[in-house]
């Protein structure tokens, strides 16, 4: 059995952290040892990583220190290679690998975020150390074809450098999570209201303020509520245009909750505004757990993950008179639950591990 590194600055949040620990996990269960060596030792999700795994710091709160937890990692436990969460950790894991090889993982649209970047090393110097030393790692991998292609383009290198891997997002302890009881009066069985939820940071990327003016429409024709489930910077300004929208009655920010796949699964509709995603781990979620599910056609996961809308219906980013319909009417949308349940597979937890072994030559193909 081999030894895998997993390489991410912290398990705190719910992307890239939990797919690193569902991966872990998985791994486990198939008779492989795994480590984790963190920028900064702190996240919720480090309770669940597995029992034997080890866990390594970085000796400052720093790239240096990092790289230098990397190195000495390499050297004390000898893994049989690392995979690196995301473009900064692929950079410090290159740097620090030595002969071990290094399989970088790629989760958003790498190119919008160093261009967004207020920080200058993000936005001029990672782009070069990217297309630099991208070329020397084992394999690149894309949580969806379109950041893929995204991180193919940055990186500058050649198409079969790179390859799509879906996120591990349905395991057991999902299938066990998302049947626990939703306690919230909106979700009262005998409502004669439509609930929606929605699940995310408020950031500008999950753009909750086209979701609101969806909800305004929605409720000139019929009752209707929201749950806002996640915390951020954005929560006063919405609170301030739910109330500027006269729906401040309608709608209820929920702040970080640790289970939220029971209040998805109680929905009538679950909605995303994404304006951009590199996968959208929730949609699948959504999806599992049984909600109608209505999202924006954002980059790029959500047309994936929908099947080009098969499994839920898509909108225009920004329009919130045509997710105001869709929200309207998802209830009223069959789904071929066979084919749902197929289509599911592909982003269960030991069958992306599998994937990923097979990429890193650590099990048979």
């Amino acid at each position: 059995m081999a030894r895998i590194g997993i390489v991410i600055y912290s398990l705190a949040g719910a992307g890239a952290e939990r797919v690193s620990v569902n991966l872990a996990q998985a791994f486990s269960a198939r008779g492989h040892t795994v480590d984790f060596v963190l920028g900064q030792r702190q996240g919720e999700l480090l309770g669940s990583i597995p029992a034997d795994a080890g866990v390594y710091e970085g000796t400052a709160a720093s790239a240096a220190g990092w790289r230098t937890a990397i190195r000495r990692y390499v050297q004390d436990r000898r893994p049989d290679v690392l995979l690196a969460m995301m473009e900064g950790a692929g950079v410090l894991a290159l740097q620090a690998a030595g002969a071990v090889p290094v399989f970088v993982v790629s989760h958003i649209h790498y190119s919008r975020h160093y261009r967004r970047s207020a920080r200058w090393k993000e936005r001029y110097l990672m782009p070069c150390a990217v297309r630099w030393y991208f070329r020397k790692a084992a394999g690149v991998v894309g949580v969806s074809h379109g950041v893929s292609e995204d991180i193919r383009q940055s990186a500058w290198l050649k198409p079969d450098r790179v390859r799509t891997i879906y996120n591990p997002i349905i395991t057991e302890e999902f299938k066990q999570r998302v049947s626990e009881p939703a306690d919230h009066p909106w979700l009262a069985t005998d409502r004669n209201w439509l609930t929606v939820v929605t699940v995310g940071r408020l950031t500008k990327q999950k753009d909750h303020e086209t979701l609101m003016r969806a909800i305004r429409r929605v409720s000139d024709s019929r009752p209707v509520r929201v749950l806002i489930l996640g915390q951020g910077e954005a929560r006063e300004r919405l609170w301030e245009q739910a109330q500027t929208l006269g729906i401040e009655s309608r709608v209820e920010f929920l702040g970080f909750v640790a289970n939220p796949y029971p209040y998805i699964a109680a929905a009538d509709v679950f909605a995303l505004s994404s304006a951009w995603e590199g996968f959208g781990n929730v949609l699948v979620e959504a999806l599992a757990a049984g909600a109608a599910v209505v999202s924006t056609d954002c980059e790029s996961g959500p047309r994936e993950v929908l099947a080009d809308g098969a499994f839920g219906q898509l909108v225009p980013v920004g329009d919130d008179r045509s997710l105001a319909d869709a929200i309207d009417c998802a209830e009223s949308n069959s789904v071929d639950q066979q084919a749902l349940a197929r289509h599911l597979k592909q982003f269960c937890a030991a069958n992306v591990a599998e994937q990923y072994l097979r990429l890193m030559g650590l099990e048979p193909s």
